[in-house]
């Protein structure tokens, strides 16, 4: 099972594609594997099987009759449960969502189906997309692959466990602050931010419409490239920019030579909060890109804490407003965690919001003129590997891990990808961070990275113990 289900989503679409594996056994297999540990890792909170082989079914037929939609068809995927896939409830991990069943795809699911792939179930999120791990929920708290008693980190956390555990080919991410990155770090996995609105948000739970963003987790910066290309909005409500072109394979292979790389060093370098070994996963990285034909150079971006700041009083305030209505009428339908993001976000006056909008236009157009002569930025995702278990460990703390939250205000695309492992075997990330509707160079940047790291072929043990419960999530 383990090696089949451990292969990239590249390597799969492969081999469907020669027919040398069948849509319905590899659907079979994630299913299977699912059942088996899914409840040391609670990385889905509802599985489609009886739909899932039904679809499966009938790739493997238009496969067998030479009508391939491409490198998606018929390889299985999740879907956070924050986007809505019809027929199936939307939760937001929220107590009285758990009927509220979707009537029909959302824009990025439907995209998905076009392209072939199967849809496996929903992925465990945060309440709301809000917070973080949570202990006081009817779903247990989803927990990290490489260690159950550490955290998956951020809402997309479902999704980057379920990827990382070899539980689907690939999943679908939502973002804000941070929630494709942080657990496609601490999970060890690759998780792409598009530039914003470049993948639908239709049918996708809004939290706040400036920056959010829909975008793939996968196990390698070319399966994300590969899903990227099938996720692409053509939604006429979204915008997306004339003739930009979705990134493909051969763009991928192209190499990094001449690339101009900016290291955002003062970002990370004199924190004191930086773990040593990200540090020198960081560095070897550098060196590497260098070795790769990158020309590398240090570059200055306004003050993070700066970005942070605009950021949140742009986020903040969008946020309490999409859920104002039902907060006041029914404060009970929310945990106390929720309720108190909600009242700091409540804080954001109307005057501070527009000031703050002002100021992200300008260090919008500030960052694109540092870019003009850097291809990409590289800085690390976080500041250290995963943490204990429990959103007080990650997110409430002096201590703000995450070095995203820029690039959302910004709205470029920005990607994830696993850099080194620490000596207790933890994984670390390096962010890739490109121009505005550029994906296709960060990803080229992080696939040529990634291949030359050759770290691939690692993946976690998920603590595998027989004193620990199985669970049974099918419907």
């Amino acid at each position: 099972m383990d090696e089949v289900t451990h292969l990239s989503l590249a390597d799969l679409s492969r081999r469907l594609r020669s027919r040398e594996l069948s849509p319905v056994d590899l659907t079979r297999l994630y299913l299977e594997r699912i059942e088996a540990l899914d409840g040391r890792l609670h990385s889905f909170n509802a599985v489609r099987a009886t739909g899932a082989l039904a679809d499966a079914a009938a790739a493997e037929r238009e496969i067998a009759a030479g009508r391939w939609r491409g490198p998606l068809h018929g390889l299985p995927l999740g879907i956070k449960d924050l986007i809505d896939v019809a027929g199936m409830p939307t939760t937001a991990q929220a107590v009285h969502r758990r009927e509220a069943v979707a009537q029909q795809d959302a824009g990025v699911v439907e995209a998905l189906r076009r392209a072939g792939a199967i849809i496996l179930g929903k992925q465990a999120t945060a309440e709301y997309a809000m917070s973080g791990t949570s202990f006081d929920l009817p779903w247990p708290p989803t927990r990290n692959p490489w260690n159950l008693d550490l955290d998956p980190s951020s809402s997309s956390s479902g999704s980057a466990a379920a990827t990382a555990a070899g539980f689907c080919a690939g999943s679908v991410g939502t973002e804000t602050a941070s929630s494709i990155r942080d657990p496609a770090a601490w999970c060890g996995v690759a998780g792409l931010k598009p530039t914003n609105h470049l993948v639908s948000r239709r049918g996708v739970l809004p939290l706040s419409p400036s920056m959010d963003c829909i975008g793939p987790i996968a196990w390698t910066a070319e399966d994300c490239a590969l899903m990227l290309g099938a996720m692409v909005s053509t939604d006429e409500e979204d915008v997306v920019v004339p003739g930009f072109v979705a990134p493909d394979l051969s763009a991928l292979a192209h190499g990094i030579v001449g690339t101009r790389i900016g290291v955002v060093r003062h970002f990370y370098e004199d924190d004191p909060h930086l773990d040593d070994e990200v540090r020198n996963a960081m560095e070897r990285s550098l060196s590497v890109l260098e070795h790769l034909g990158a020309r590398l150079s240090t570059v200055r971006l306004a003050e993070f804490e700066t970005y942070c700041s605009v950021a949140c009083r742009v986020a903040w305030p969008e946020e309490y407003e999409e859920h104002r209505a039902e907060l006041e009428a029914h404060p009970d339908r929310f945990t106390a965690v929720t309720r108190s993001r909600f009242a700091e976000c409540s804080q954001v006056s109307a005057a501070d919001y527009i000031q703050a909008r002002k100021r992200q236009v300008a260090m919008t157009a500030d960052l694109r003129r540092i870019m003009r002569d850097i291809d990409v930025l590289v800085l690390p995702t976080n500041k250290a590997p995963a943490q204990v278990l429990g959103y007080e460990h990650t997110a409430l703390g002096e201590i703000e891990f995450s070095l995203t939250r820029p690039f959302n205000l910004t709205g470029g695309p920005a990607l994830a990808l696993c850099n080194g492992f620490t000596a207790s075997g933890l994984p670390t990330s390096i962010q890739i961070v490109g121009r505005h509707f550029e994906d296709g160079t960060v990803l080229r940047t992080g696939h040529a990275l990634e291949t030359a790291l050759d770290l691939r072929s690692r993946r976690p043990g998920l603590g595998i113990s027989p004193e620990r419960p199985l669970g049974q999530i099918f419907a």
